[in-house]
């Protein structure tokens, strides 16, 4: 990788071999995106990065994604995650999200991943690969 944008280029190629997750946005506190595999609007970029301050107002809220809702039904401030779906009777027919906070290895620095994802898909399986995922491009970085 070169040293004028190397890293970013190579975070979103591997954001791209994630194929069990639809949409993908690794973005830092300030809201700058620093890889994506999808459009993330502005506004709910920002929203997502003071999703951890105040556990009420998110589950009472829950998370947007370009003008989808989504119910939070799990929020660790401790370990960085928040996660949950769309409102949906079927869960077959429902898309799930996690938003993970993770410290950047080199600068100490917050840095947030978003994905969404589809059934089969659930949190079991998406939430810690993108752990995994954020511990090799963010936290060892």
């Amino acid at each position: 990788a070169n040293e004028e944008g190397g890293l970013e280029d190579t975070m979103e190629d591997s954001l791209k071999q994630q194929t069990e997750w639809n949409r993908a946005v690794i973005f830092d506190e300030a809201g700058t995106i620093l890889a994506k595999t999808a459009e993330v609007s502005a506004g709910d970029i920002s929203a997502m990065t003071s999703a951890f301050n105040d556990r009420d107002t998110t589950y009472g809220n829950g998370l947007n994604v370009n003008g989808t809702n989504y119910e939070v039904h799990r929020f660790y401030e401790d370990q960085g995650l928040i996660y949950g779906r769309t409102h949906s009777v079927d869960p077959q027919n429902g898309e799930g999200i996690c938003l993970a906070r993770v410290k950047r290895g080199t600068t100490g620095a917050n840095n947030f991943a978003l994905i969404t994802y589809r059934f089969p898909i659930l949190s079991a399986k998406a939430v810690p690969d993108l752990q995994a995922w954020t511990k090799e491009w963010i936290t060892n970085q």
